[in-house]
């Protein structure tokens, strides 16, 4: 007997079908990844020869300090006091690189001296009590531009230090620009010492105007000097107050009147100083120089602009034929009455400045 083969049952044909259709399709499912990042290149550096333009707008230029200048003025035949013209005429800033004074009829007591700047003239000084003798002038500024001037005026007697107004601008040096000592109209004296020294670690110059008027000289040529640099020592004649006038009250108090003939022991005097600070960064070197003769001594580097000058008679006071350093731009000094038989000691600080 021949069997047929059973039917499919509907239900499982279905089920079948079912799994059959799911296999394939689960095969043919791929995750595909994102792609990769694709690093992106830096761009080549410019060939050497390109140059990259900056925009112009929020950009800051620092302008150079501007170079040094030399300026002389020489005149002769004044008498007291007058001007002498500069060539070329000073920039806003300056300092006094040389200076001679000095009579041309032979030797005086002293009423005032002193050379001060201005835009174009200097403003020099020579004369005794009467201000009748003939005097010649020569002086050499070096122009500083971008450095301003100040002035200080102050009254005393024999060595006093003067304070200068204000703070002492940071990473500066200072600069001595002009100076003038006056002692009272209708008075004159012999002199012994003489000297302006900038100490700028303490802010100050110290000054002296002496005869042998009220003044211990014992070791006086080895005092000034030594006490500036090393800010220590005590000076013979220092007076314990002082009378400092601001710069702006200074063409105000420029005539004699109100200076004392004496200062309690001292010889009264006025005494005005024109200074600047100059950037640290514009010095090239700091030198010095001292003798105890007349003989000239070269510089061992140029004298740009003076910090200090002291001069002594160490035998007695004197009159003055003439004072002077540098006026030649050699290092030369001026120190003596008619001869030059009489002993002295001297001594100068100054700047070389970078070009």
């Amino acid at each position: 007997m021949r069997h047929l083969p059973r039917p499919v049952r509907p239900r499982a044909t279905l089920a079948l079908l079912l799994l059959a259709a799911s296999v394939p399709l689960a095969a043919q499912v791929r995750v595909t990844p994102p792609p990769e990042r694709q690093a992106t290149p830096a761009p080549a550096p410019p060939p050497a020869a390109t140059r990259l333009a900056l925009p112009k707008r929020g950009l800051q230029v620092l302008p150079a300090a501007a170079p040094s200048t030399r300026h002389l003025a020489r005149i002769e035949g004044l008498r007291d006091s007058g001007q002498a013209a500069l060539e070329p005429p000073l920039p806003e800033g300056w300092a006094l690189a040389g200076f001679e004074l000095r009579f041309l009829n032979g030797d005086h007591k002293l009423r005032r001296i002193g050379v001060t700047g201005g835009e174009r003239f200097a403003q020099v000084t020579l004369a005794d009590q009467n201000g009748d003798d003939p005097f010649r002038a020569s002086i050499r500024y070096t122009g500083l531009p971008g450095v301003q001037v100040r002035q200080v005026v102050a009254d005393g007697g024999g060595k006093f230090e003067v304070p200068l107004p204000g703070p002492a601008p940071a990473d500066s040096t200072l600069v001595l620009s002009g100076f003038e000592f006056r002692r009272a109209d209708g008075t004159d004296a012999n002199l012994r010492n003489i000297a302006v020294w900038a100490v700028p670690e303490r802010n100050r110059f110290i000054v002296s105007l002496t005869d042998d008027q009220g003044l211990d000289f014992r070791g006086l040529e080895a005092t000034l000097g030594a006490a500036a640099l090393n800010a220590v020592l005590p000076l013979p004649g220092i007076m314990e107050t002082v009378t400092p006038i601001a710069s702006t009250q200074a063409l105000q108090r420029a005539t004699s009147h109100g200076i004392r003939k004496m200062s309690g022991q001292y010889r009264g005097y006025r005494v005005t100083l024109q200074y600047a600070w100059v950037p640290r960064s514009r010095v090239e070197r700091e030198g010095a120089l001292a003798g105890g003769d007349r003989r000239h001594r070269p510089p061992p580097s140029r004298i740009d602009a003076l910090q200090g000058f002291e001069f002594t008679f160490n035998n007695s006071d004197h009159h003055l034929l003439g004072l002077g350093v540098n006026a030649g731009g050699d290092g030369g000094v001026l120190f003596q009455d008619n001869n030059t038989d009489d002993p002295i000691q001297w001594s100068v600080a100054y700047l070389t400045l970078k070009p």
